[in-house]
């Protein structure tokens, strides 16, 4: 399945379309459909998260169009969405017509998931019509799924004087603007399409990224919820709902929206669980944040690349419920899954940093150094010293950082607030005319959100007290 931006009036043929097939299905009666309307009607419902009622209608037309080239491509990207490519390749070798530009879209798609680039750009241009609207806009996904937005560029140039304002052209080159990272382009033809279409989920979908990219949270939010007044089950909204309410510091109305996102198949149960575990060991609620990790640690569908951290996470909450013994075991095992993983570490220091036994945290910090001896890891110490109030670690976390990576993320304005606790005007000054946008006296409360500065109000109090004479406050 190709991720299309659906028109709003084949979006709306379809819906009508499940409903007669649903409609029939539930009667227990045949429906008749062509190959082409079942392939399209296969794709709506794997755009709408519904994979196993996808698959069940290519095979209810494959079993009465047999060979049928539209259901074969859709069977194999059926597959492909599945991760079972071999499965795609056996369905590619039935399919007998080679020479239809959506076959060898389909098959370039293989070749750039093995790597083979060159071979699919041959592939492609053998295609015969490459300024047909519908080869443009299939190619063009195909690069943009694949992770190659500026290879679809030439694709949509050929199309530009023609098709500058047909709906689909308009769509693609929105989605590939927002896939380079060209969020103010991407924005104005959303806007563009929004004009055209305001009911379209996917249009309203593409805004709300562009402003969650910019980290405009409330708008992203509200143009998710236009998102969900076109099309109350469009699950990716809901999950970026609860993504910027979360960045806006509201874990409950982030819930409620990752629950309807689960709802729709957005998200699975364990990443709920996930969710509910974290926010539950942040706030010190030891017992439920072991149950809900829990869970997730024992099901059969977690990734196995999360178990190091599930596991580090789970031996805070034993250590903090007085299971030190368990606790010291799942950190074990932890270490012991991911043996070149920084973060087990890194959760361990900061357990100890948090109790107060500094060199049990220094030694745990040391071996996630030498796991990934890099800024991001420094960063995180860093971070830990200043959550469990230990200013003078933070200090040395954070100069590692600025030497080895000196335009790392908010560096500068993470300095500038730490040499301000610390009673050093000098460096203060110094980082402070680093920051892209110096701070100021008004700025003392974000500068202090920044670290997650414990005893946020005391510091306050005390850096007005230092510097009040400074002319800064």
């Amino acid at each position: 399945m190709s991720k299309k931006n659906l028109l709003s009036g084949r979006d709306k043929e379809l819906q009508e379309l499940a409903e007669q097939y649903e409609a029939a299905k539930a009667e227990n009666k045949p429906i008749y459909l062509d190959a082409d309307d079942l392939a399209d009607l296969a794709d709506w419902y794997a755009m709408h998260r519904k994979n196993s009622q996808a698959t069940e209608v290519v095979e209810y037309g494959l079993s009465l169009h047999p060979g049928s080239t539209p259901l074969l491509v859709e069977q194999a990207y059926l597959f492909m969405d599945a991760r079972e490519r071999d499965k795609a390749k056996q369905v590619i070798e039935e399919i007998t017509e080679d020479y239809s530009s959506e076959v060898k879209v389909l098959k370039a798609n293989i070749l750039l998931g093995e790597g083979k680039i060159d071979e699919a750009e041959q592939l492609l241009d053998s295609i015969e019509d490459k300024e047909d609207l519908a080869n443009i806009v299939d190619v063009s996904y195909m690069y943009i799924d694949m992770g190659y937005p500026d290879k679809a560029v030439p694709w949509l140039t050929r199309g530009l004087e023609k098709y500058a304002e047909e709906e689909e052209y308009l769509a693609v080159t929105a989605d590939c603007f927002l896939a380079q990272g060209l969020k103010d382009k991407a924005e104005m033809f959303y806007n563009k399409l929004i004009d055209k279409n305001p009911y379209s989920a996917p249009y309203w979908f593409g805004l709300a990224r562009c402003y969650f990219e910019q980290q405009l949270f409330d708008k992203a939010i509200e143009a998710c919820d236009y998102a969900i007044v076109s099309d109350e089950e469009f699950a990716d909204a809901y999950m970026m709902k609860g993504h910027a309410f979360y960045q806006l510091g509201n874990e409950e109305s982030a819930l409620e929206n990752y629950t309807l996102a689960e709802k729709y198949k957005a998200v699975s149960p364990n990443f709920l669980h996930m969710f509910i575990g974290f926010n539950e060991i942040s706030k010190g609620h030891w017992e439920e944040g072991y149950r809900h990790l829990e869970l997730v640690i024992h099901s059969k569908d977690t990734d196995s690349t999360m178990l190091p951290s599930l596991y580090a996470h789970v031996a805070i909450c034993l250590y903090n419920l007085g299971e030190k013994r368990q606790a010291d075991l799942f950190f074990k095992k932890a270490h012991e899954i991911g043996p070149k993983d920084a973060e087990p570490y890194l959760i361990e220091g900061g357990m100890y940093m948090e109790k107060g036994d500094f060199d049990k945290a220094v030694k745990k910090w040391a071996l996630a150094l030498e796991c990934a001896p890099c800024a991001d890891t420094w960063n995180e110490i860093g971070m830990s010293s200043m959550e469990t109030g230990h200013i003078q670690y933070a200090q040395t976390a954070f100069e590692q950082v600025k030497k080895l990576e000196p335009d790392f993320e908010n560096i500068n304005e993470k300095l500038t607030a730490l040499y301000l606790l610390l009673d050093d005007m000098e460096n203060f000054l110094k980082y402070n005319q680093l920051c892209a946008h110096p701070f100021q006296a008004k700025d003392l409360e974000n500068m202090l959100d920044l670290l997650d500065c414990k005893n946020r109000d005391e510091m306050i109090k005390r850096v007005k007290e230092i510097f009040g004479g400074s002319g800064l406050f």
